[in-house]
């Protein structure tokens, strides 16, 4: 990558003394090579489009990280007793005692209303408006309940020395 930046850079500099030489007709086009290297150059020395204000790094879907592996919730919700009367999932043993133990930890800080919603929306991956349906409530509040309870499973994995070791 290194030398390909080189290589770009190298070109600019012959390009801009190819432009001192050129007639008027060329220099619109070398003035639009020059324009395009810049381009590729400012892209490769800082991993962006040219010209966005935001990186990928900055992005709000960073900032909603899920406190757990979507994948591992599902299975704990798999491998325990079935809850509601639509959930007709078999039973499944494919969880360690220890990650179990873990989540249960960080679940434990929730109120019940938040848990229940979380494992609808975590463990069942139903859509805020089906949790909505399901317990007569609106879907900003589905929303604000599971916000809440990301923010309180993820202070308990910071602070809970049984969710650290993992």
């Amino acid at each position: 990558m290194d030398e390909l930046l080189r290589e770009y850079k190298q070109t600019l500099k012959q390009t801009k003394k190819l432009l001192d030489r050129a007639t008027e007709q060329d220099k619109k086009i070398i003035r639009q090579m020059i324009a395009d290297l810049e381009f590729v150059i400012e892209w490769l020395t800082t991993g962006r489009y040219p010209g966005h204000k935001r990186g990928i790094e900055r992005r709000a879907a960073y900032q909603r990280e899920k406190p757990f592996d979507p994948l591992l919730m599902q299975k704990f919700f798999r491998s325990s007793e079935p809850t509601y009367e639509w959930d007709d999932h078999e039973e499944e043993n494919i969880i360690t005692s220890w990650d179990r133990q873990r989540i249960e930890d960080a679940l434990s800080a929730l109120t019940d209303r938040e848990r229940e919603v979380y494992l609808m929306s975590r463990g069942y991956c139903l859509t805020y408006s089906e949790i909505a349906n399901y317990l007569c409530i609106s879907s900003s509040s589905v929303q604000t309940m599971i916000e809440r309870a990301e923010k309180k499973i993820k202070k308990r994995i910071n602070e809970s020395l049984f969710c650290l070791c993992g």
